[in-house]
């Protein structure tokens, strides 16, 4: 198909009852608009412009869009544009589905991805597990993805993991040791 037919997609949208007045108040979206999730897939699929695919995927990037999961990480393995695929990401960080958990650990952890992971490892927190927990400290040691590591680690709650963020506040980079204290602050507070 190639691009996104845009009067198509609004079309759509609007014979579901959502009346948008343009393409760009998909971006606006919520959980109740669930319903949608279908149509944005079937767009996704369809079109092969990875800027239109990546306007899409960010459409998708609601809490609760657990059905748009599977189908996001489909579409990260299908890629090699790291910002397309970085925009997954962060839809599935913040989608943040319980099924999906260990696809996300296994590209979390699958180097070859580069920083293009960085809003998964960074969404991994809000699960709260030990195994998340323990994938997390293991990527403190990862360059492309460190800092979103410690902002992963914050979210967890766990003080415990105080001591693996402490090295971070001398570290060589200025936002990653500002990322340790703020880290380290939010964990003291749990």
């Amino acid at each position: 198909m190639g691009r996104l037919d845009k009067e198509k997609l609004i079309q759509e949208v609007r014979e579901k009852g959502v009346e948008i007045t343009n393409i760009n108040d998909l971006m606006k979206i919520n959980m109740k608009y669930r319903d949608l999730v279908p149509i944005l897939l079937k767009h996704l699929n369809e079109v092969t412009d990875e800027s239109d695919k990546e306007f899409i995927v960010r459409c998708l990037g609601v809490k609760g869009f657990v059905e748009a999961a599977k189908p996001l990480i489909s579409e990260f393995y299908k890629s090699n544009n790291v910002s397309f695929k970085w925009a997954i990401g962060n839809s599935l960080s913040i989608i943040a589905d319980e099924e999906s958990l260990p696809e996300m650990i296994k590209i979390a952890q699958e180097k070859e991805h580069g920083i293009a992971r960085q809003m998964i490892v960074d969404g991994l927190g809000a699960f709260k597990r030990e195994d998340v927990k323990s994938v997390l400290v293991k990527l403190l040691n990862d360059d492309d993805v460190v800092g979103h590591a410690i902002s992963g680690i914050s979210k967890t709650g766990d003080k415990d993991l105080i001591k693996y963020i402490e090295p971070f506040i001398t570290y060589k980079i200025k936002w990653i040791r500002n990322e340790a204290r703020k880290a380290i602050k939010k964990l003291e507070k749990a």
